[in-house]
């Protein structure tokens, strides 16, 4: 795999989904925070040739483009002497220089363009490593925290009640008192039924003497036909 695709699947790597399908995910992210450390490594080192060759062609492209402009002007000298043939000479080697200006232009575009994807990467990568410890940290947190709740609780666990102890009595009696106020108040409920009907039954009577006032009033409030 080369780097920028192993980059690629680091920097686009989902840190939650991961961990969700890990069985242990303490170990899962110590793992891929392991991996990100190698890729960062080989990064900045590819980033570092990458920026060394773009500075290297820069300068060979920019000497060479001095020398093209160099042999122009003893071309125009020969001319001016009307020596036609040493201006051919002059340009031949102009032209030998364009070649070489045109070829390295390319290279040092591609090392640039090599650079700047490196450099982006470095800094993506930068940033998720940076998640990935988070992540860790707040893992380990969370592992401890629940490990000194489990060992609180272990300790303060109380002990299976014993039935014959003062404590254990009290709580019978405590749920027989219980029981007979539920089926008080069972009885209450069984018993309410007709009382609720009665005032059902003098609410609807109540509710059909007002409609009965309001159609009286509609009535003589209608306007007079003559």
């Amino acid at each position: 795999m080369g780097l920028f695709a192993r980059l690629s699947d680091l920097i686009s790597a989902n840190l939650n989904s991961l961990l969700d399908a890990a069985e242990d995910p303490e170990r899962m992210l110590t793992q891929v925070i392991r991996e990100m450390e190698e890729g960062l490594a080989d990064a900045r080192q590819q980033g570092a040739s990458a920026i060394t060759a773009e500075r290297r062609l820069g300068r060979e492209l920019e000497q060479n483009r001095a020398a093209a402009s160099h042999w122009k002007e003893p071309a125009r000298l020969a001319l001016t002497s009307h020596r036609e043939d040493l201006a051919r000479k002059a340009l031949t080697h102009k032209l030998e220089q364009d070649d070489l200006v045109r070829a390295l232009d390319t290279q040092w575009t591609a090392a640039r363009q090599t650079s700047t994807d490196v450099k982006a990467a470095l800094h993506a990568l930068e940033a998720r490593l940076a998640e990935a410890r988070r992540k860790q940290r707040t893992l380990i947190a969370r592992h401890r925290a629940a490990a000194i709740r489990l060992e609180v609780q272990r300790a303060v666990k109380p002990a299976i009640p014993d039935g014959r102890t003062p404590l254990a009595r009290f709580a019978r009696f405590e749920d027989r008192l219980i029981d007979l106020e539920d089926q008080l108040l069972a009885q209450t409920e069984i018993a309410r039924p007709s009382a609720d009907l009665e005032i059902e039954l003098a609410d609807l009577e109540s509710a059909k003497r007002v409609e009965d006032e309001l159609q009286v009033l509609k009535k003589e409030m209608e306007p007079v036909v003559l």
